[in-house]
């Protein structure tokens, strides 16, 4: 993708000297070509702008030459604006960076040919100011892709195609620039991890079946091993594990696209397992309770996903009391001498919650009526587990043809509950929460 260029108005102040002869005659003879940015911080290669622009020390210039310097200079898209005064004794440049976050870095996503401080280095010395940062305007972006599609052809493939495509970070702000070969396609080949254990071995082959074939990006991919093995590896208690970065091989061809293979050396360290559970109950359910849906027991590995699952069965207990706003949470006690784990559990149930109304209008009204027949809860009972089975299977009798939903309206402040029962017809989109997750009925 090549920026479109602005156009870049060049401020000229002529000393008055200069002004008796006609404009078309006018040569200037000036004994030296400065450079000088209205940001201090900018640091500015003399040589390297002399080069882009076109001119020379100690040669004669006409104001024809100097603009046509001043717009090569323009197009790099370096600069947002550019003046000039010149007389016999100098040739002075002003130059204006362009700012406001308009030169963004550079990755290459899939030039895996190269490292990034190879590309850097000999795009530097192939395109004129180009430095590690696109601008956001002017022809830098169109030179930095050609320079590509040059050194992929030195690789013997033709007629590549790059695309420059802006990356965005917090707020939609473009925080940077990734460089993208999107034709031929370069995709993922072979994923090999090196010192797995046998407990995790499905899921890394399942992870190597998701990867190949998807589109190569060296940044995407890497993250995505990285984080995928280290979550395989802390859910089966390898709470330790550390991997070394993806070693990816030159691209091999495949028909008309590219693969590229993966090594990727495992450290899962020691398996972890529970030393003690502690539990300290709320009211209304006793220790007892609690214990009977934690997935654990001393002695298990200790699982990260079963720790989070963990936290979610202890709060839904307290839920399924009609406590529906109740957390729960631990104090987790790591030994890595020993490779254990320690947790203890606490809990704020918090208010429990009794059932307002159930809103059957958005249903018809034969079902409306059939519900009325079946449904006999108390005013303002518990929403508690008993009362989510019995309309989870008061709902089922009736006799519809569409799946039946109901969502949950909570008052926080009240502690009272609204359900609404409301159907979609097949293939719709189920109705949005408000608040709460209510159970889909049918």
């Amino acid at each position: 993708m090549r920026w479109a260029a602005c156009f870049l108005a060049i401020a000229v102040v002529l000393f008055a000297s200069a002004l008796a002869l006609p404009l078309h005659a006018q040569t200037y003879n000036p004994k030296a070509i400065r450079f000088v940015s209205t940001d201090a911080s900018q640091h500015l290669d003399p040589v390297e702008l002399l080069r882009v622009s076109g001119l020379h020390q100690g040669v004669p210039l006409t104001k024809a030459d100097i603009e046509a310097g001043l717009q090569k200079l323009g197009d790099s898209g370096a600069f947002s604006s550019l003046s000039y005064t010149v007389n016999d004794a100098a040739l002075t440049i002003r130059l204006t960076p362009a700012g406001g976050g308009q030169a963004l870095p550079v990755r290459f996503a899939n030039f895996v040919w190269w490292t990034h401080d190879e590309l850097i280095q000999i795009l530097e010395q192939r395109v004129p100011l180009f430095h590690g940062e696109l601008p956001l305007q002017g022809n830098q972006t169109g030179e930095v892709e050609d320079a590509l599609v040059s050194l992929l052809a030195q690789k013997g493939i033709p007629d590549a195609h790059i695309t420059a495509i802006p990356s965005t970070g917090p707020g939609g702000v473009m925080s940077g620039v990734a460089l993208a070969i999107t034709s031929p396609e370069i995709l993922v080949g072979e994923t090999h991890f090196d010192g797995a254990v046998p407990v995790v071995a499905a899921k890394l082959n399942t992870l190597e079946q998701e990867l190949a074939g998807r589109d190569f990006d060296r940044q995407d991919v890497t993250n995505t091993i990285q984080q995928t093995v280290e979550e395989i590896f802390q859910d089966a208690g390898y709470l330790d594990i550390t991997n070394d970065m993806p070693v990816f091989a030159t691209p091999r061809k495949d028909l008309n696209q590219y693969v590229v293979d993966a090594q990727v050396t495992l450290r899962p360290g020691a398996l972890y397992r529970i030393s003690t559970i502690g539990v300290r109950p709320e009211s209304p359910l006793s220790e007892a309770d609690l214990r009977a849906v934690l997935p654990f027991k001393a002695g298990d590995p200790a699982s990260a996903s079963d720790f989070r699952v963990a936290l979610q069965e202890l709060a839904l207990a307290y839920a399924g009391r009609g406590y529906l706003e109740a957390k729960a949470d631990a104090t987790v006690s790591r030994n890595r001498a020993n490779h254990t784990m320690s947790y203890s559990f606490m809990f704020k149930p918090g208010a429990q919650f009794h059932l307002a109304s159930v809103d059957t209008s958005g249903l018809s009204s034969d079902l409306q009526q059939e519900f009325r027949e079946l449904w006999n809860a108390s005013p303002n009972a518990v929403c508690d587990r008993e009362l989510t089975d019995k309309l989870r299977s008061d709902v089922r009798q009736l006799h519809s043809r569409s799946v039946i939903y109901a969502v949950e309206d909570r008052n926080l402040a009240a502690h009272t509950v609204v359900i609404r029962l409301q159907f979609q017809k097949p293939g719709t989109t189920a109705p949005k929460q408000e608040s709460g997750a209510g159970p889909e009925l049918q």
